[in-house]
């Protein structure tokens, strides 16, 4: 990675798209009312996070030529989505923390957490009004469609998630699906909707959603791994609450696949039921039966195809404004280089 994609501390650095993104969207949100809906949504968007998906659909709109601004609305329209989809999953999934602080749900109690996804949902949407004069309908459409196909594929992908709670049975390929479906499909749209601000090309559009569809697996599986083996304080979630979640991942598949009759046994005493001295055994067996390696490596894999795909997009003479061949290839690796901030993160 270049150093000019590292901030003082040698970790990436998205600085400048999310300090665009932080005074836009508190404007969306001022002086509005009641307090019930807005203290809860102000509070977890208040909280930061990584905000890649919103860099994400910046950069993207950047590398086609376009200016930032003409991706902004659908940048923080993605942001209200993904943390309306959060709100909803804690509740689901029973999480206690979310961003090192006590999940919204366990903070202001469920019918106001739930509320405020909603109004996540909708204010995601609202966001999204102003691009039919800024970018004209047909562009304003491709991105209201793929949010659109968005919402239902991230509610398949929860489903396959909570049917795998109930029957505990899934196999490699399914659990790639639900990671395709809950987190990577986020990343491809939010790339495809970038580019699609900026006037990229369909092949281009298309070409950029396969890329980041490959990397946001590789994310979701290095997240994985991080709750199982991270520091709980950088990673600001419980350590080991996926497996208390009854969560499929692909650590647990691999190692369900591994294991003996009564070693799966004590895999699924960990369900709904958080013990520390269980989860650790839990880990154990991951480290046993080489699941997190074998884990890393499939993460690895992804991470490589997505990269490769990135480093190959052909987008001269796109866009709404041509810009050097140079300048292009910089952007790109800037882009490569968030995707390998993710095999290297602890958080």
């Amino acid at each position: 990675m270049k150093n000019s994609n590292r901030n003082s501390k040698g970790e990436f650095s998205i600085e400048t798209y999310v300090t665009i993104f932080e005074d836009a969207y508190k404007r969306n949100l001022e002086g509005r009312e009641p307090d019930t809906l807005y203290k809860p949504i102000i509070d977890l968007l208040g909280r930061g996070g990584k905000r890649l998906r919103l860099s994400l659909c910046l950069m993207a709109c950047e590398l086609a030529g376009g200016e930032i601004k003409k991706a902004l609305p659908t940048a923080i329209g993605i942001e209200f989505f993904h943390n309306f989809s959060l709100a909803h999953d804690d509740i689901e999934d029973g999480s206690e923390l979310r961003r090192g602080e006590p999940a919204l749900h366990e903070k202001y109690g469920i019918p106001i957490a739930l509320n405020a996804g909603d109004g996540l949902y909708g204010l995601c949407y609202e966001a999204l009004k102003v691009n039919e004069k800024l970018l004209g309908v047909e562009r304003a459409w491709k991105i209201f469609k793929e949010i659109a196909e968005l919402c239902v594929v991230l509610a398949e992908g929860q489903a396959m998630d909570l049917e795998f709670k109930e029957g505990r049975e899934m196999s490699e390929l399914k659990v790639i699906e639900v990671l395709r479906k809950k987190t990577a499909k986020l990343f491809a749209v939010s790339a495809k909707c970038g580019a699609i601000a900026g006037g990229a090309s369909y092949e281009t559009v298309e070409d950029l959603g396969s890329a980041w569809e490959d990397l946001g697996i590789a994310f979701q599986i290095k997240d994985d791994i991080l709750n199982v083996v991270g520091d709980e304080e950088k990673y600001g979630k419980k350590i080991g609450e996926d497996i208390a979640e009854g969560k499929p991942t692909l650590l647990l598949i691999n190692c369900l696949e591994r294991c003996k009759a009564r070693e799966k046994e004590k895999l699924f005493g960990c369900f709904h039921n958080y013990d520390k001295a269980k989860i650790e055994e839990v880990v154990n067996l991951f480290r046993k039966y080489g699941s997190i390696d074998y884990s890393e490596e499939i993460a690895m894999r992804y991470l490589r195809r997505g990269t490769e795909k990135i480093r190959k997009i052909d987008i001269e003479g796109e866009g709404e404004a041509e810009i050097e061949g140079k300048r292009r290839e910089e952007i790109k690796e800037k882009m490569v280089a968030l995707a390998e901030y993710f095999m290297e993160r602890e958080r």
